[in-house]
């Protein structure tokens, strides 16, 4: 089971990469048509994702050390120069994932290993337990919320049916399996649903104790808008619509974010609210007008920029 954080020993190997020295590295083992200068970057060890995408470049890079008609050069050779940049580029999305998670730990962290129960019923649920504070300076606090879903196990028709009868242990282990399988996928859309929430300014006191997730409308199965608990309390709701009023700003705003991208009256991008116009800046604490959906506090980290 995959969670939502990198580990400690993933943290670090990450961080101690220097994305310079892995394009040049990359570069030379593309001239040189083997991958000995990578060698002592140790990306191997570094987190799941580098490691694959190291090994698809160290199979290119071998392809293109074997072929020998012109024509296959040429090809084996792009195809290397491709997935040694997509190396390069999944460096860098690790590195960005991982600043981006030392400062979200700072206001809020999710409880990601959920063990799954010893035998499951139709009635499935996944409880997720997480502390959130709305400054630094304050005081964690701590909840939980369960998500439950009744899953539906009657027969698929639009599916082809098993034509051999099984005994009863095998339907067992097969109801068992499938149980877990939509298990598994709840506590993924559970985890991500509170982070999401979390992320985007969400108050943590809101968060309803329980949830009950929503099948899509055109089948059965859960989708990836079937924990969005938000759009469901009256308590939450004032994470969608919030009055002007009920955002305070911290002094004077900073004409840019602290990382330089932003700038004060300029229009950003923000995956759940949309467009909306900056109104105030507080180091990485960008307060922006959402239209509609009102001010929000973001960090400036999830704003893009939208000015040219």
């Amino acid at each position: 089971m995959s969670g939502l954080y990198l580990t400690q020993h993933e943290m670090t190997a990450i961080k101690a990469i220097d994305n310079r020295e892995v394009e040049r590295c990359v570069e030379q083992a593309l001239d040189e048509g083997r991958p000995t200068a990578l060698y002592g970057l140790q990306l191997s060890g570094s987190c799941p994702h580098i490691a694959t995408h190291l090994h698809r470049y160290e199979r290119d890079l071998a392809n293109y050390a074997k072929a020998k008609a012109a024509n296959k050069r040429s090809e084996t050779r792009s195809r290397a120069w491709s997935s040694g940049r997509d190396l390069v580029y999944a460096i860098r999305d690790m590195k960005r994932l991982a600043e981006e998670q030392e400062k979200e730990v700072q206001l809020f962290q999710i409880n990601d290993l959920i063990a799954p129960p010893h035998y499951f019923r139709e009635r499935i649920e996944v409880r997720v337990g997480y502390q959130w504070r709305a400054t630094v300076e304050a005081v964690w606090t701590f909840g939980t919320i369960t998500f439950f879903h009744n899953v539906d196990l009657s027969p698929d028709y639009t599916r082809p049916q098993q034509t051999r009868k099984l005994s009863a242990k095998k339907l067992e282990e097969q109801r068992q399996e499938t149980l877990f399988e939509h298990w598994d996928h709840l506590r993924m859309l559970s985890l991500h649903s509170v982070r999401d929430f979390l992320k985007s300014g969400g108050d943590g006191s809101t968060i309803p104790k329980e949830y009950q997730a929503k099948p899509g409308r055109s089948d059965r199965h859960l989708n990836n808008f079937s924990c969005d608990f938000w759009g469901k309390s009256d308590a939450v709701r004032e994470f969608v619509r919030v009055e002007p009023a009920a955002i305070s700003v911290d002094g004077p705003s900073d004409e840019w974010s602290s990382d330089g991208r932003l700038k004060l009256q300029g229009r950003v991008k923000h995956a759940k609210f949309g467009e909306g116009i900056i109104i105030h800046i507080n180091a990485d604490k960008v307060t922006t007008d959402f239209g509609e959906r009102g001010p929000k506090i973001v960090l400036a980290s999830f704003l893009e920029y939208l000015n040219k």
